[in-house]
């Protein structure tokens, strides 16, 4: 393992233990508070650290450096065997740092960590709920579509926990547009799906019930994974105007703040 390597599990080690990375990050580095996209980066291994950062080599102005910086010890247990923690743990540190640290897993990993996400939020079981009936209802009708819903990502199929419209009650994974907008962790609109070539050929496109716009928004179980999504559908292309988007996102923070409640209980 090298040493870049080693130090982003190291820093993984310490958010285990619950220490927060932004705020560990000046101590442990010598620099100001990063920003998420900061983290997300040391932690993939894009944002290298300089080498005096290292304690080593020369600093900013030319100086030799004399000393390294001494690296905070959550557990003075880890300090003993770096090596054999992290050659063993890796995976489960870095599984602790949630949906920021997905890309240092395996697909396989981060898929069952998705997965016990959504199964801690117990939305799949817990039947329908007047109050995302009421946020689902309300996207319907602000933006005129034919359908509306809150769609549930689970392994092999999209589940919806609410929904208005011609949508069929259970649609396989690999189809459901929603599997792509969880994907890509932001909105997703598509104005024409006949006129996108990822989507024109998609079975709900040129089948039942025959999607010609589509908006979603992704949401959000433990630790950060995408589990979901907040979705309006229509059977004929139209815009989708920034404070459209704005309404959407508005009405999916509706439905998140609940989710967040409930798996704070």
């Amino acid at each position: 393992m090298d040493e870049a390597a080693k130090r982003r599990l190291e820093l993984a080690a310490l958010v285990v233990d619950g220490l927060q990375p932004q705020v560990l990050w000046p101590s442990y580095f010598g620099q100001a508070p990063c920003s998420e996209f900061e983290l997300r980066a040391y932690l993939h291994g894009v944002l290298a650290l300089p080498d005096f950062e290292h304690g080593h080599g020369t600093d900013p102005k030319g100086k030799e450096a004399t000393s390294g910086r001494s690296l905070p010890q959550s557990n003075p247990r880890k300090s003993d065997q770096p090596d054999g923690l992290f050659e063993r743990t890796d995976e489960d540190l870095l599984a602790a740092l949630g949906a920021a640290g997905r890309f240092l897993l395996t697909p396989e990993r981060a898929e069952e960590e998705r997965l016990a996400s959504l199964r801690e939020t117990d939305l799949l079981h817990s039947g329908p709920e007047e109050t995302f009936d009421r946020v689902v209802t309300a996207a319907r009708e602000y933006f005129g579509v034919g359908a509306a819903s809150l769609s549930l990502i689970a392994k092999d199929a999209q589940f919806f926990k609410s929904v208005i419209g011609p949508l069929r009650e259970e649609t396989p994974r690999q189809i459901a547009l929603c599997t792509e907008t969880i994907r890509r962790d932001s909105m997703l609109v598509i104005n024409d799906t006949l006129t996108n070539e990822q989507f024109a050929s998609n079975p709900l496109v040129v089948g039942d019930p025959y999607i010609r716009f589509y908006a979603g928004y992704p949401l959000n179980g433990p630790r950060g994974w995408n589990i979901g999504t907040l979705c309006v559908i229509d059977q004929k292309p139209r815009t989708f105007t920034p404070s459209d988007e704005l309404v959407l996102r508005s009405l999916a923070a509706i439905v998140q703040n609940d989710i967040d409640a409930r798996t704070l209980r």
